[in-house]
């Protein structure tokens, strides 16, 4: 099971997981935000194996360069958004890095000594994707705690979204869940008490 350290990033306040099995391996670092100062800091003598991208949205990317040149993995539907202010939302803000690698639905990725599984849950953006390892999710803007990503942003679609949320609501172990912003929660909670999920649950 791998260490976790969480930093809510910018002014979004967007979650960023640096996450350690061994040391020796490096550490991976998922949803780098816009805090480079704090990024930096937080890997300051850890050696960063690579970048997962739940989704290419601004606040979600514009840390990369703390990093420095590493592999940066982001779903095929969502590269073009890493450097389209646009479609990213940076608005006057500069665009992130390239991708370097690129993820697809089932994908098993092996970085760092760590296992990662990647669920494409498009809705929140066309390539958004959630990534599993052992007991742990991390969700994105997809999933919140009793709450979904908002769809009235460029590349949001309810359909998708709804979607997503069924297949997440197949799921049958109770994963904890680290979303994309606010709080952590796991999915046997959201199946009770996010209406979302709960509605897929009760058409069962």
């Amino acid at each position: 099971m791998p260490t976790i350290q969480k930093l809510p990033l910018g002014r979004l306040q967007t979650n960023c997981y640096i996450l350690c099995e061994n040391p020796e391996d490096g550490v991976v670092v998922i949803d780098p935000g816009d805090d480079i100062l704090l990024l930096q800091a937080a890997l300051a003598g850890k050696k960063v194996a690579a970048a997962l991208i739940t989704h290419a949205h601004f606040d979600h990317i514009l840390g990369l360069p703390a990093l420095g040149n590493v592999p940066i993995y982001v779903h095929e539907l969502d590269a073009p958004a890493m450097t389209d202010a646009v479609r990213n939302c940076a608005e006057d803000r500069l665009p992130a890095v390239p991708a370097t690698h690129l993820v697809h639905e089932g994908d098993v990725l092996h970085l760092a000594g760590m296992t990662f599984t990647v669920m494409h849950t498009p809705g929140h953006t066309p390539g958004g994707v959630c990534y599993f390892i052992d007991d742990i999710m991390f969700s994105g803007d997809t999933l919140f705690k009793e709450c979904i990503g908002r769809i009235d942003l460029p590349g949001g679609d309810y359909r998708e979204m709804m979607d997503s949320l069924s297949k997440i609501a197949l799921i049958d172990k109770n994963y904890k869940v680290y979303a994309g912003h606010e709080e952590d929660t796991d999915l046997f909670h959201e199946f009770r008490f996010n209406p979302y999920l709960s509605a897929f649950k009760r058409s069962k």
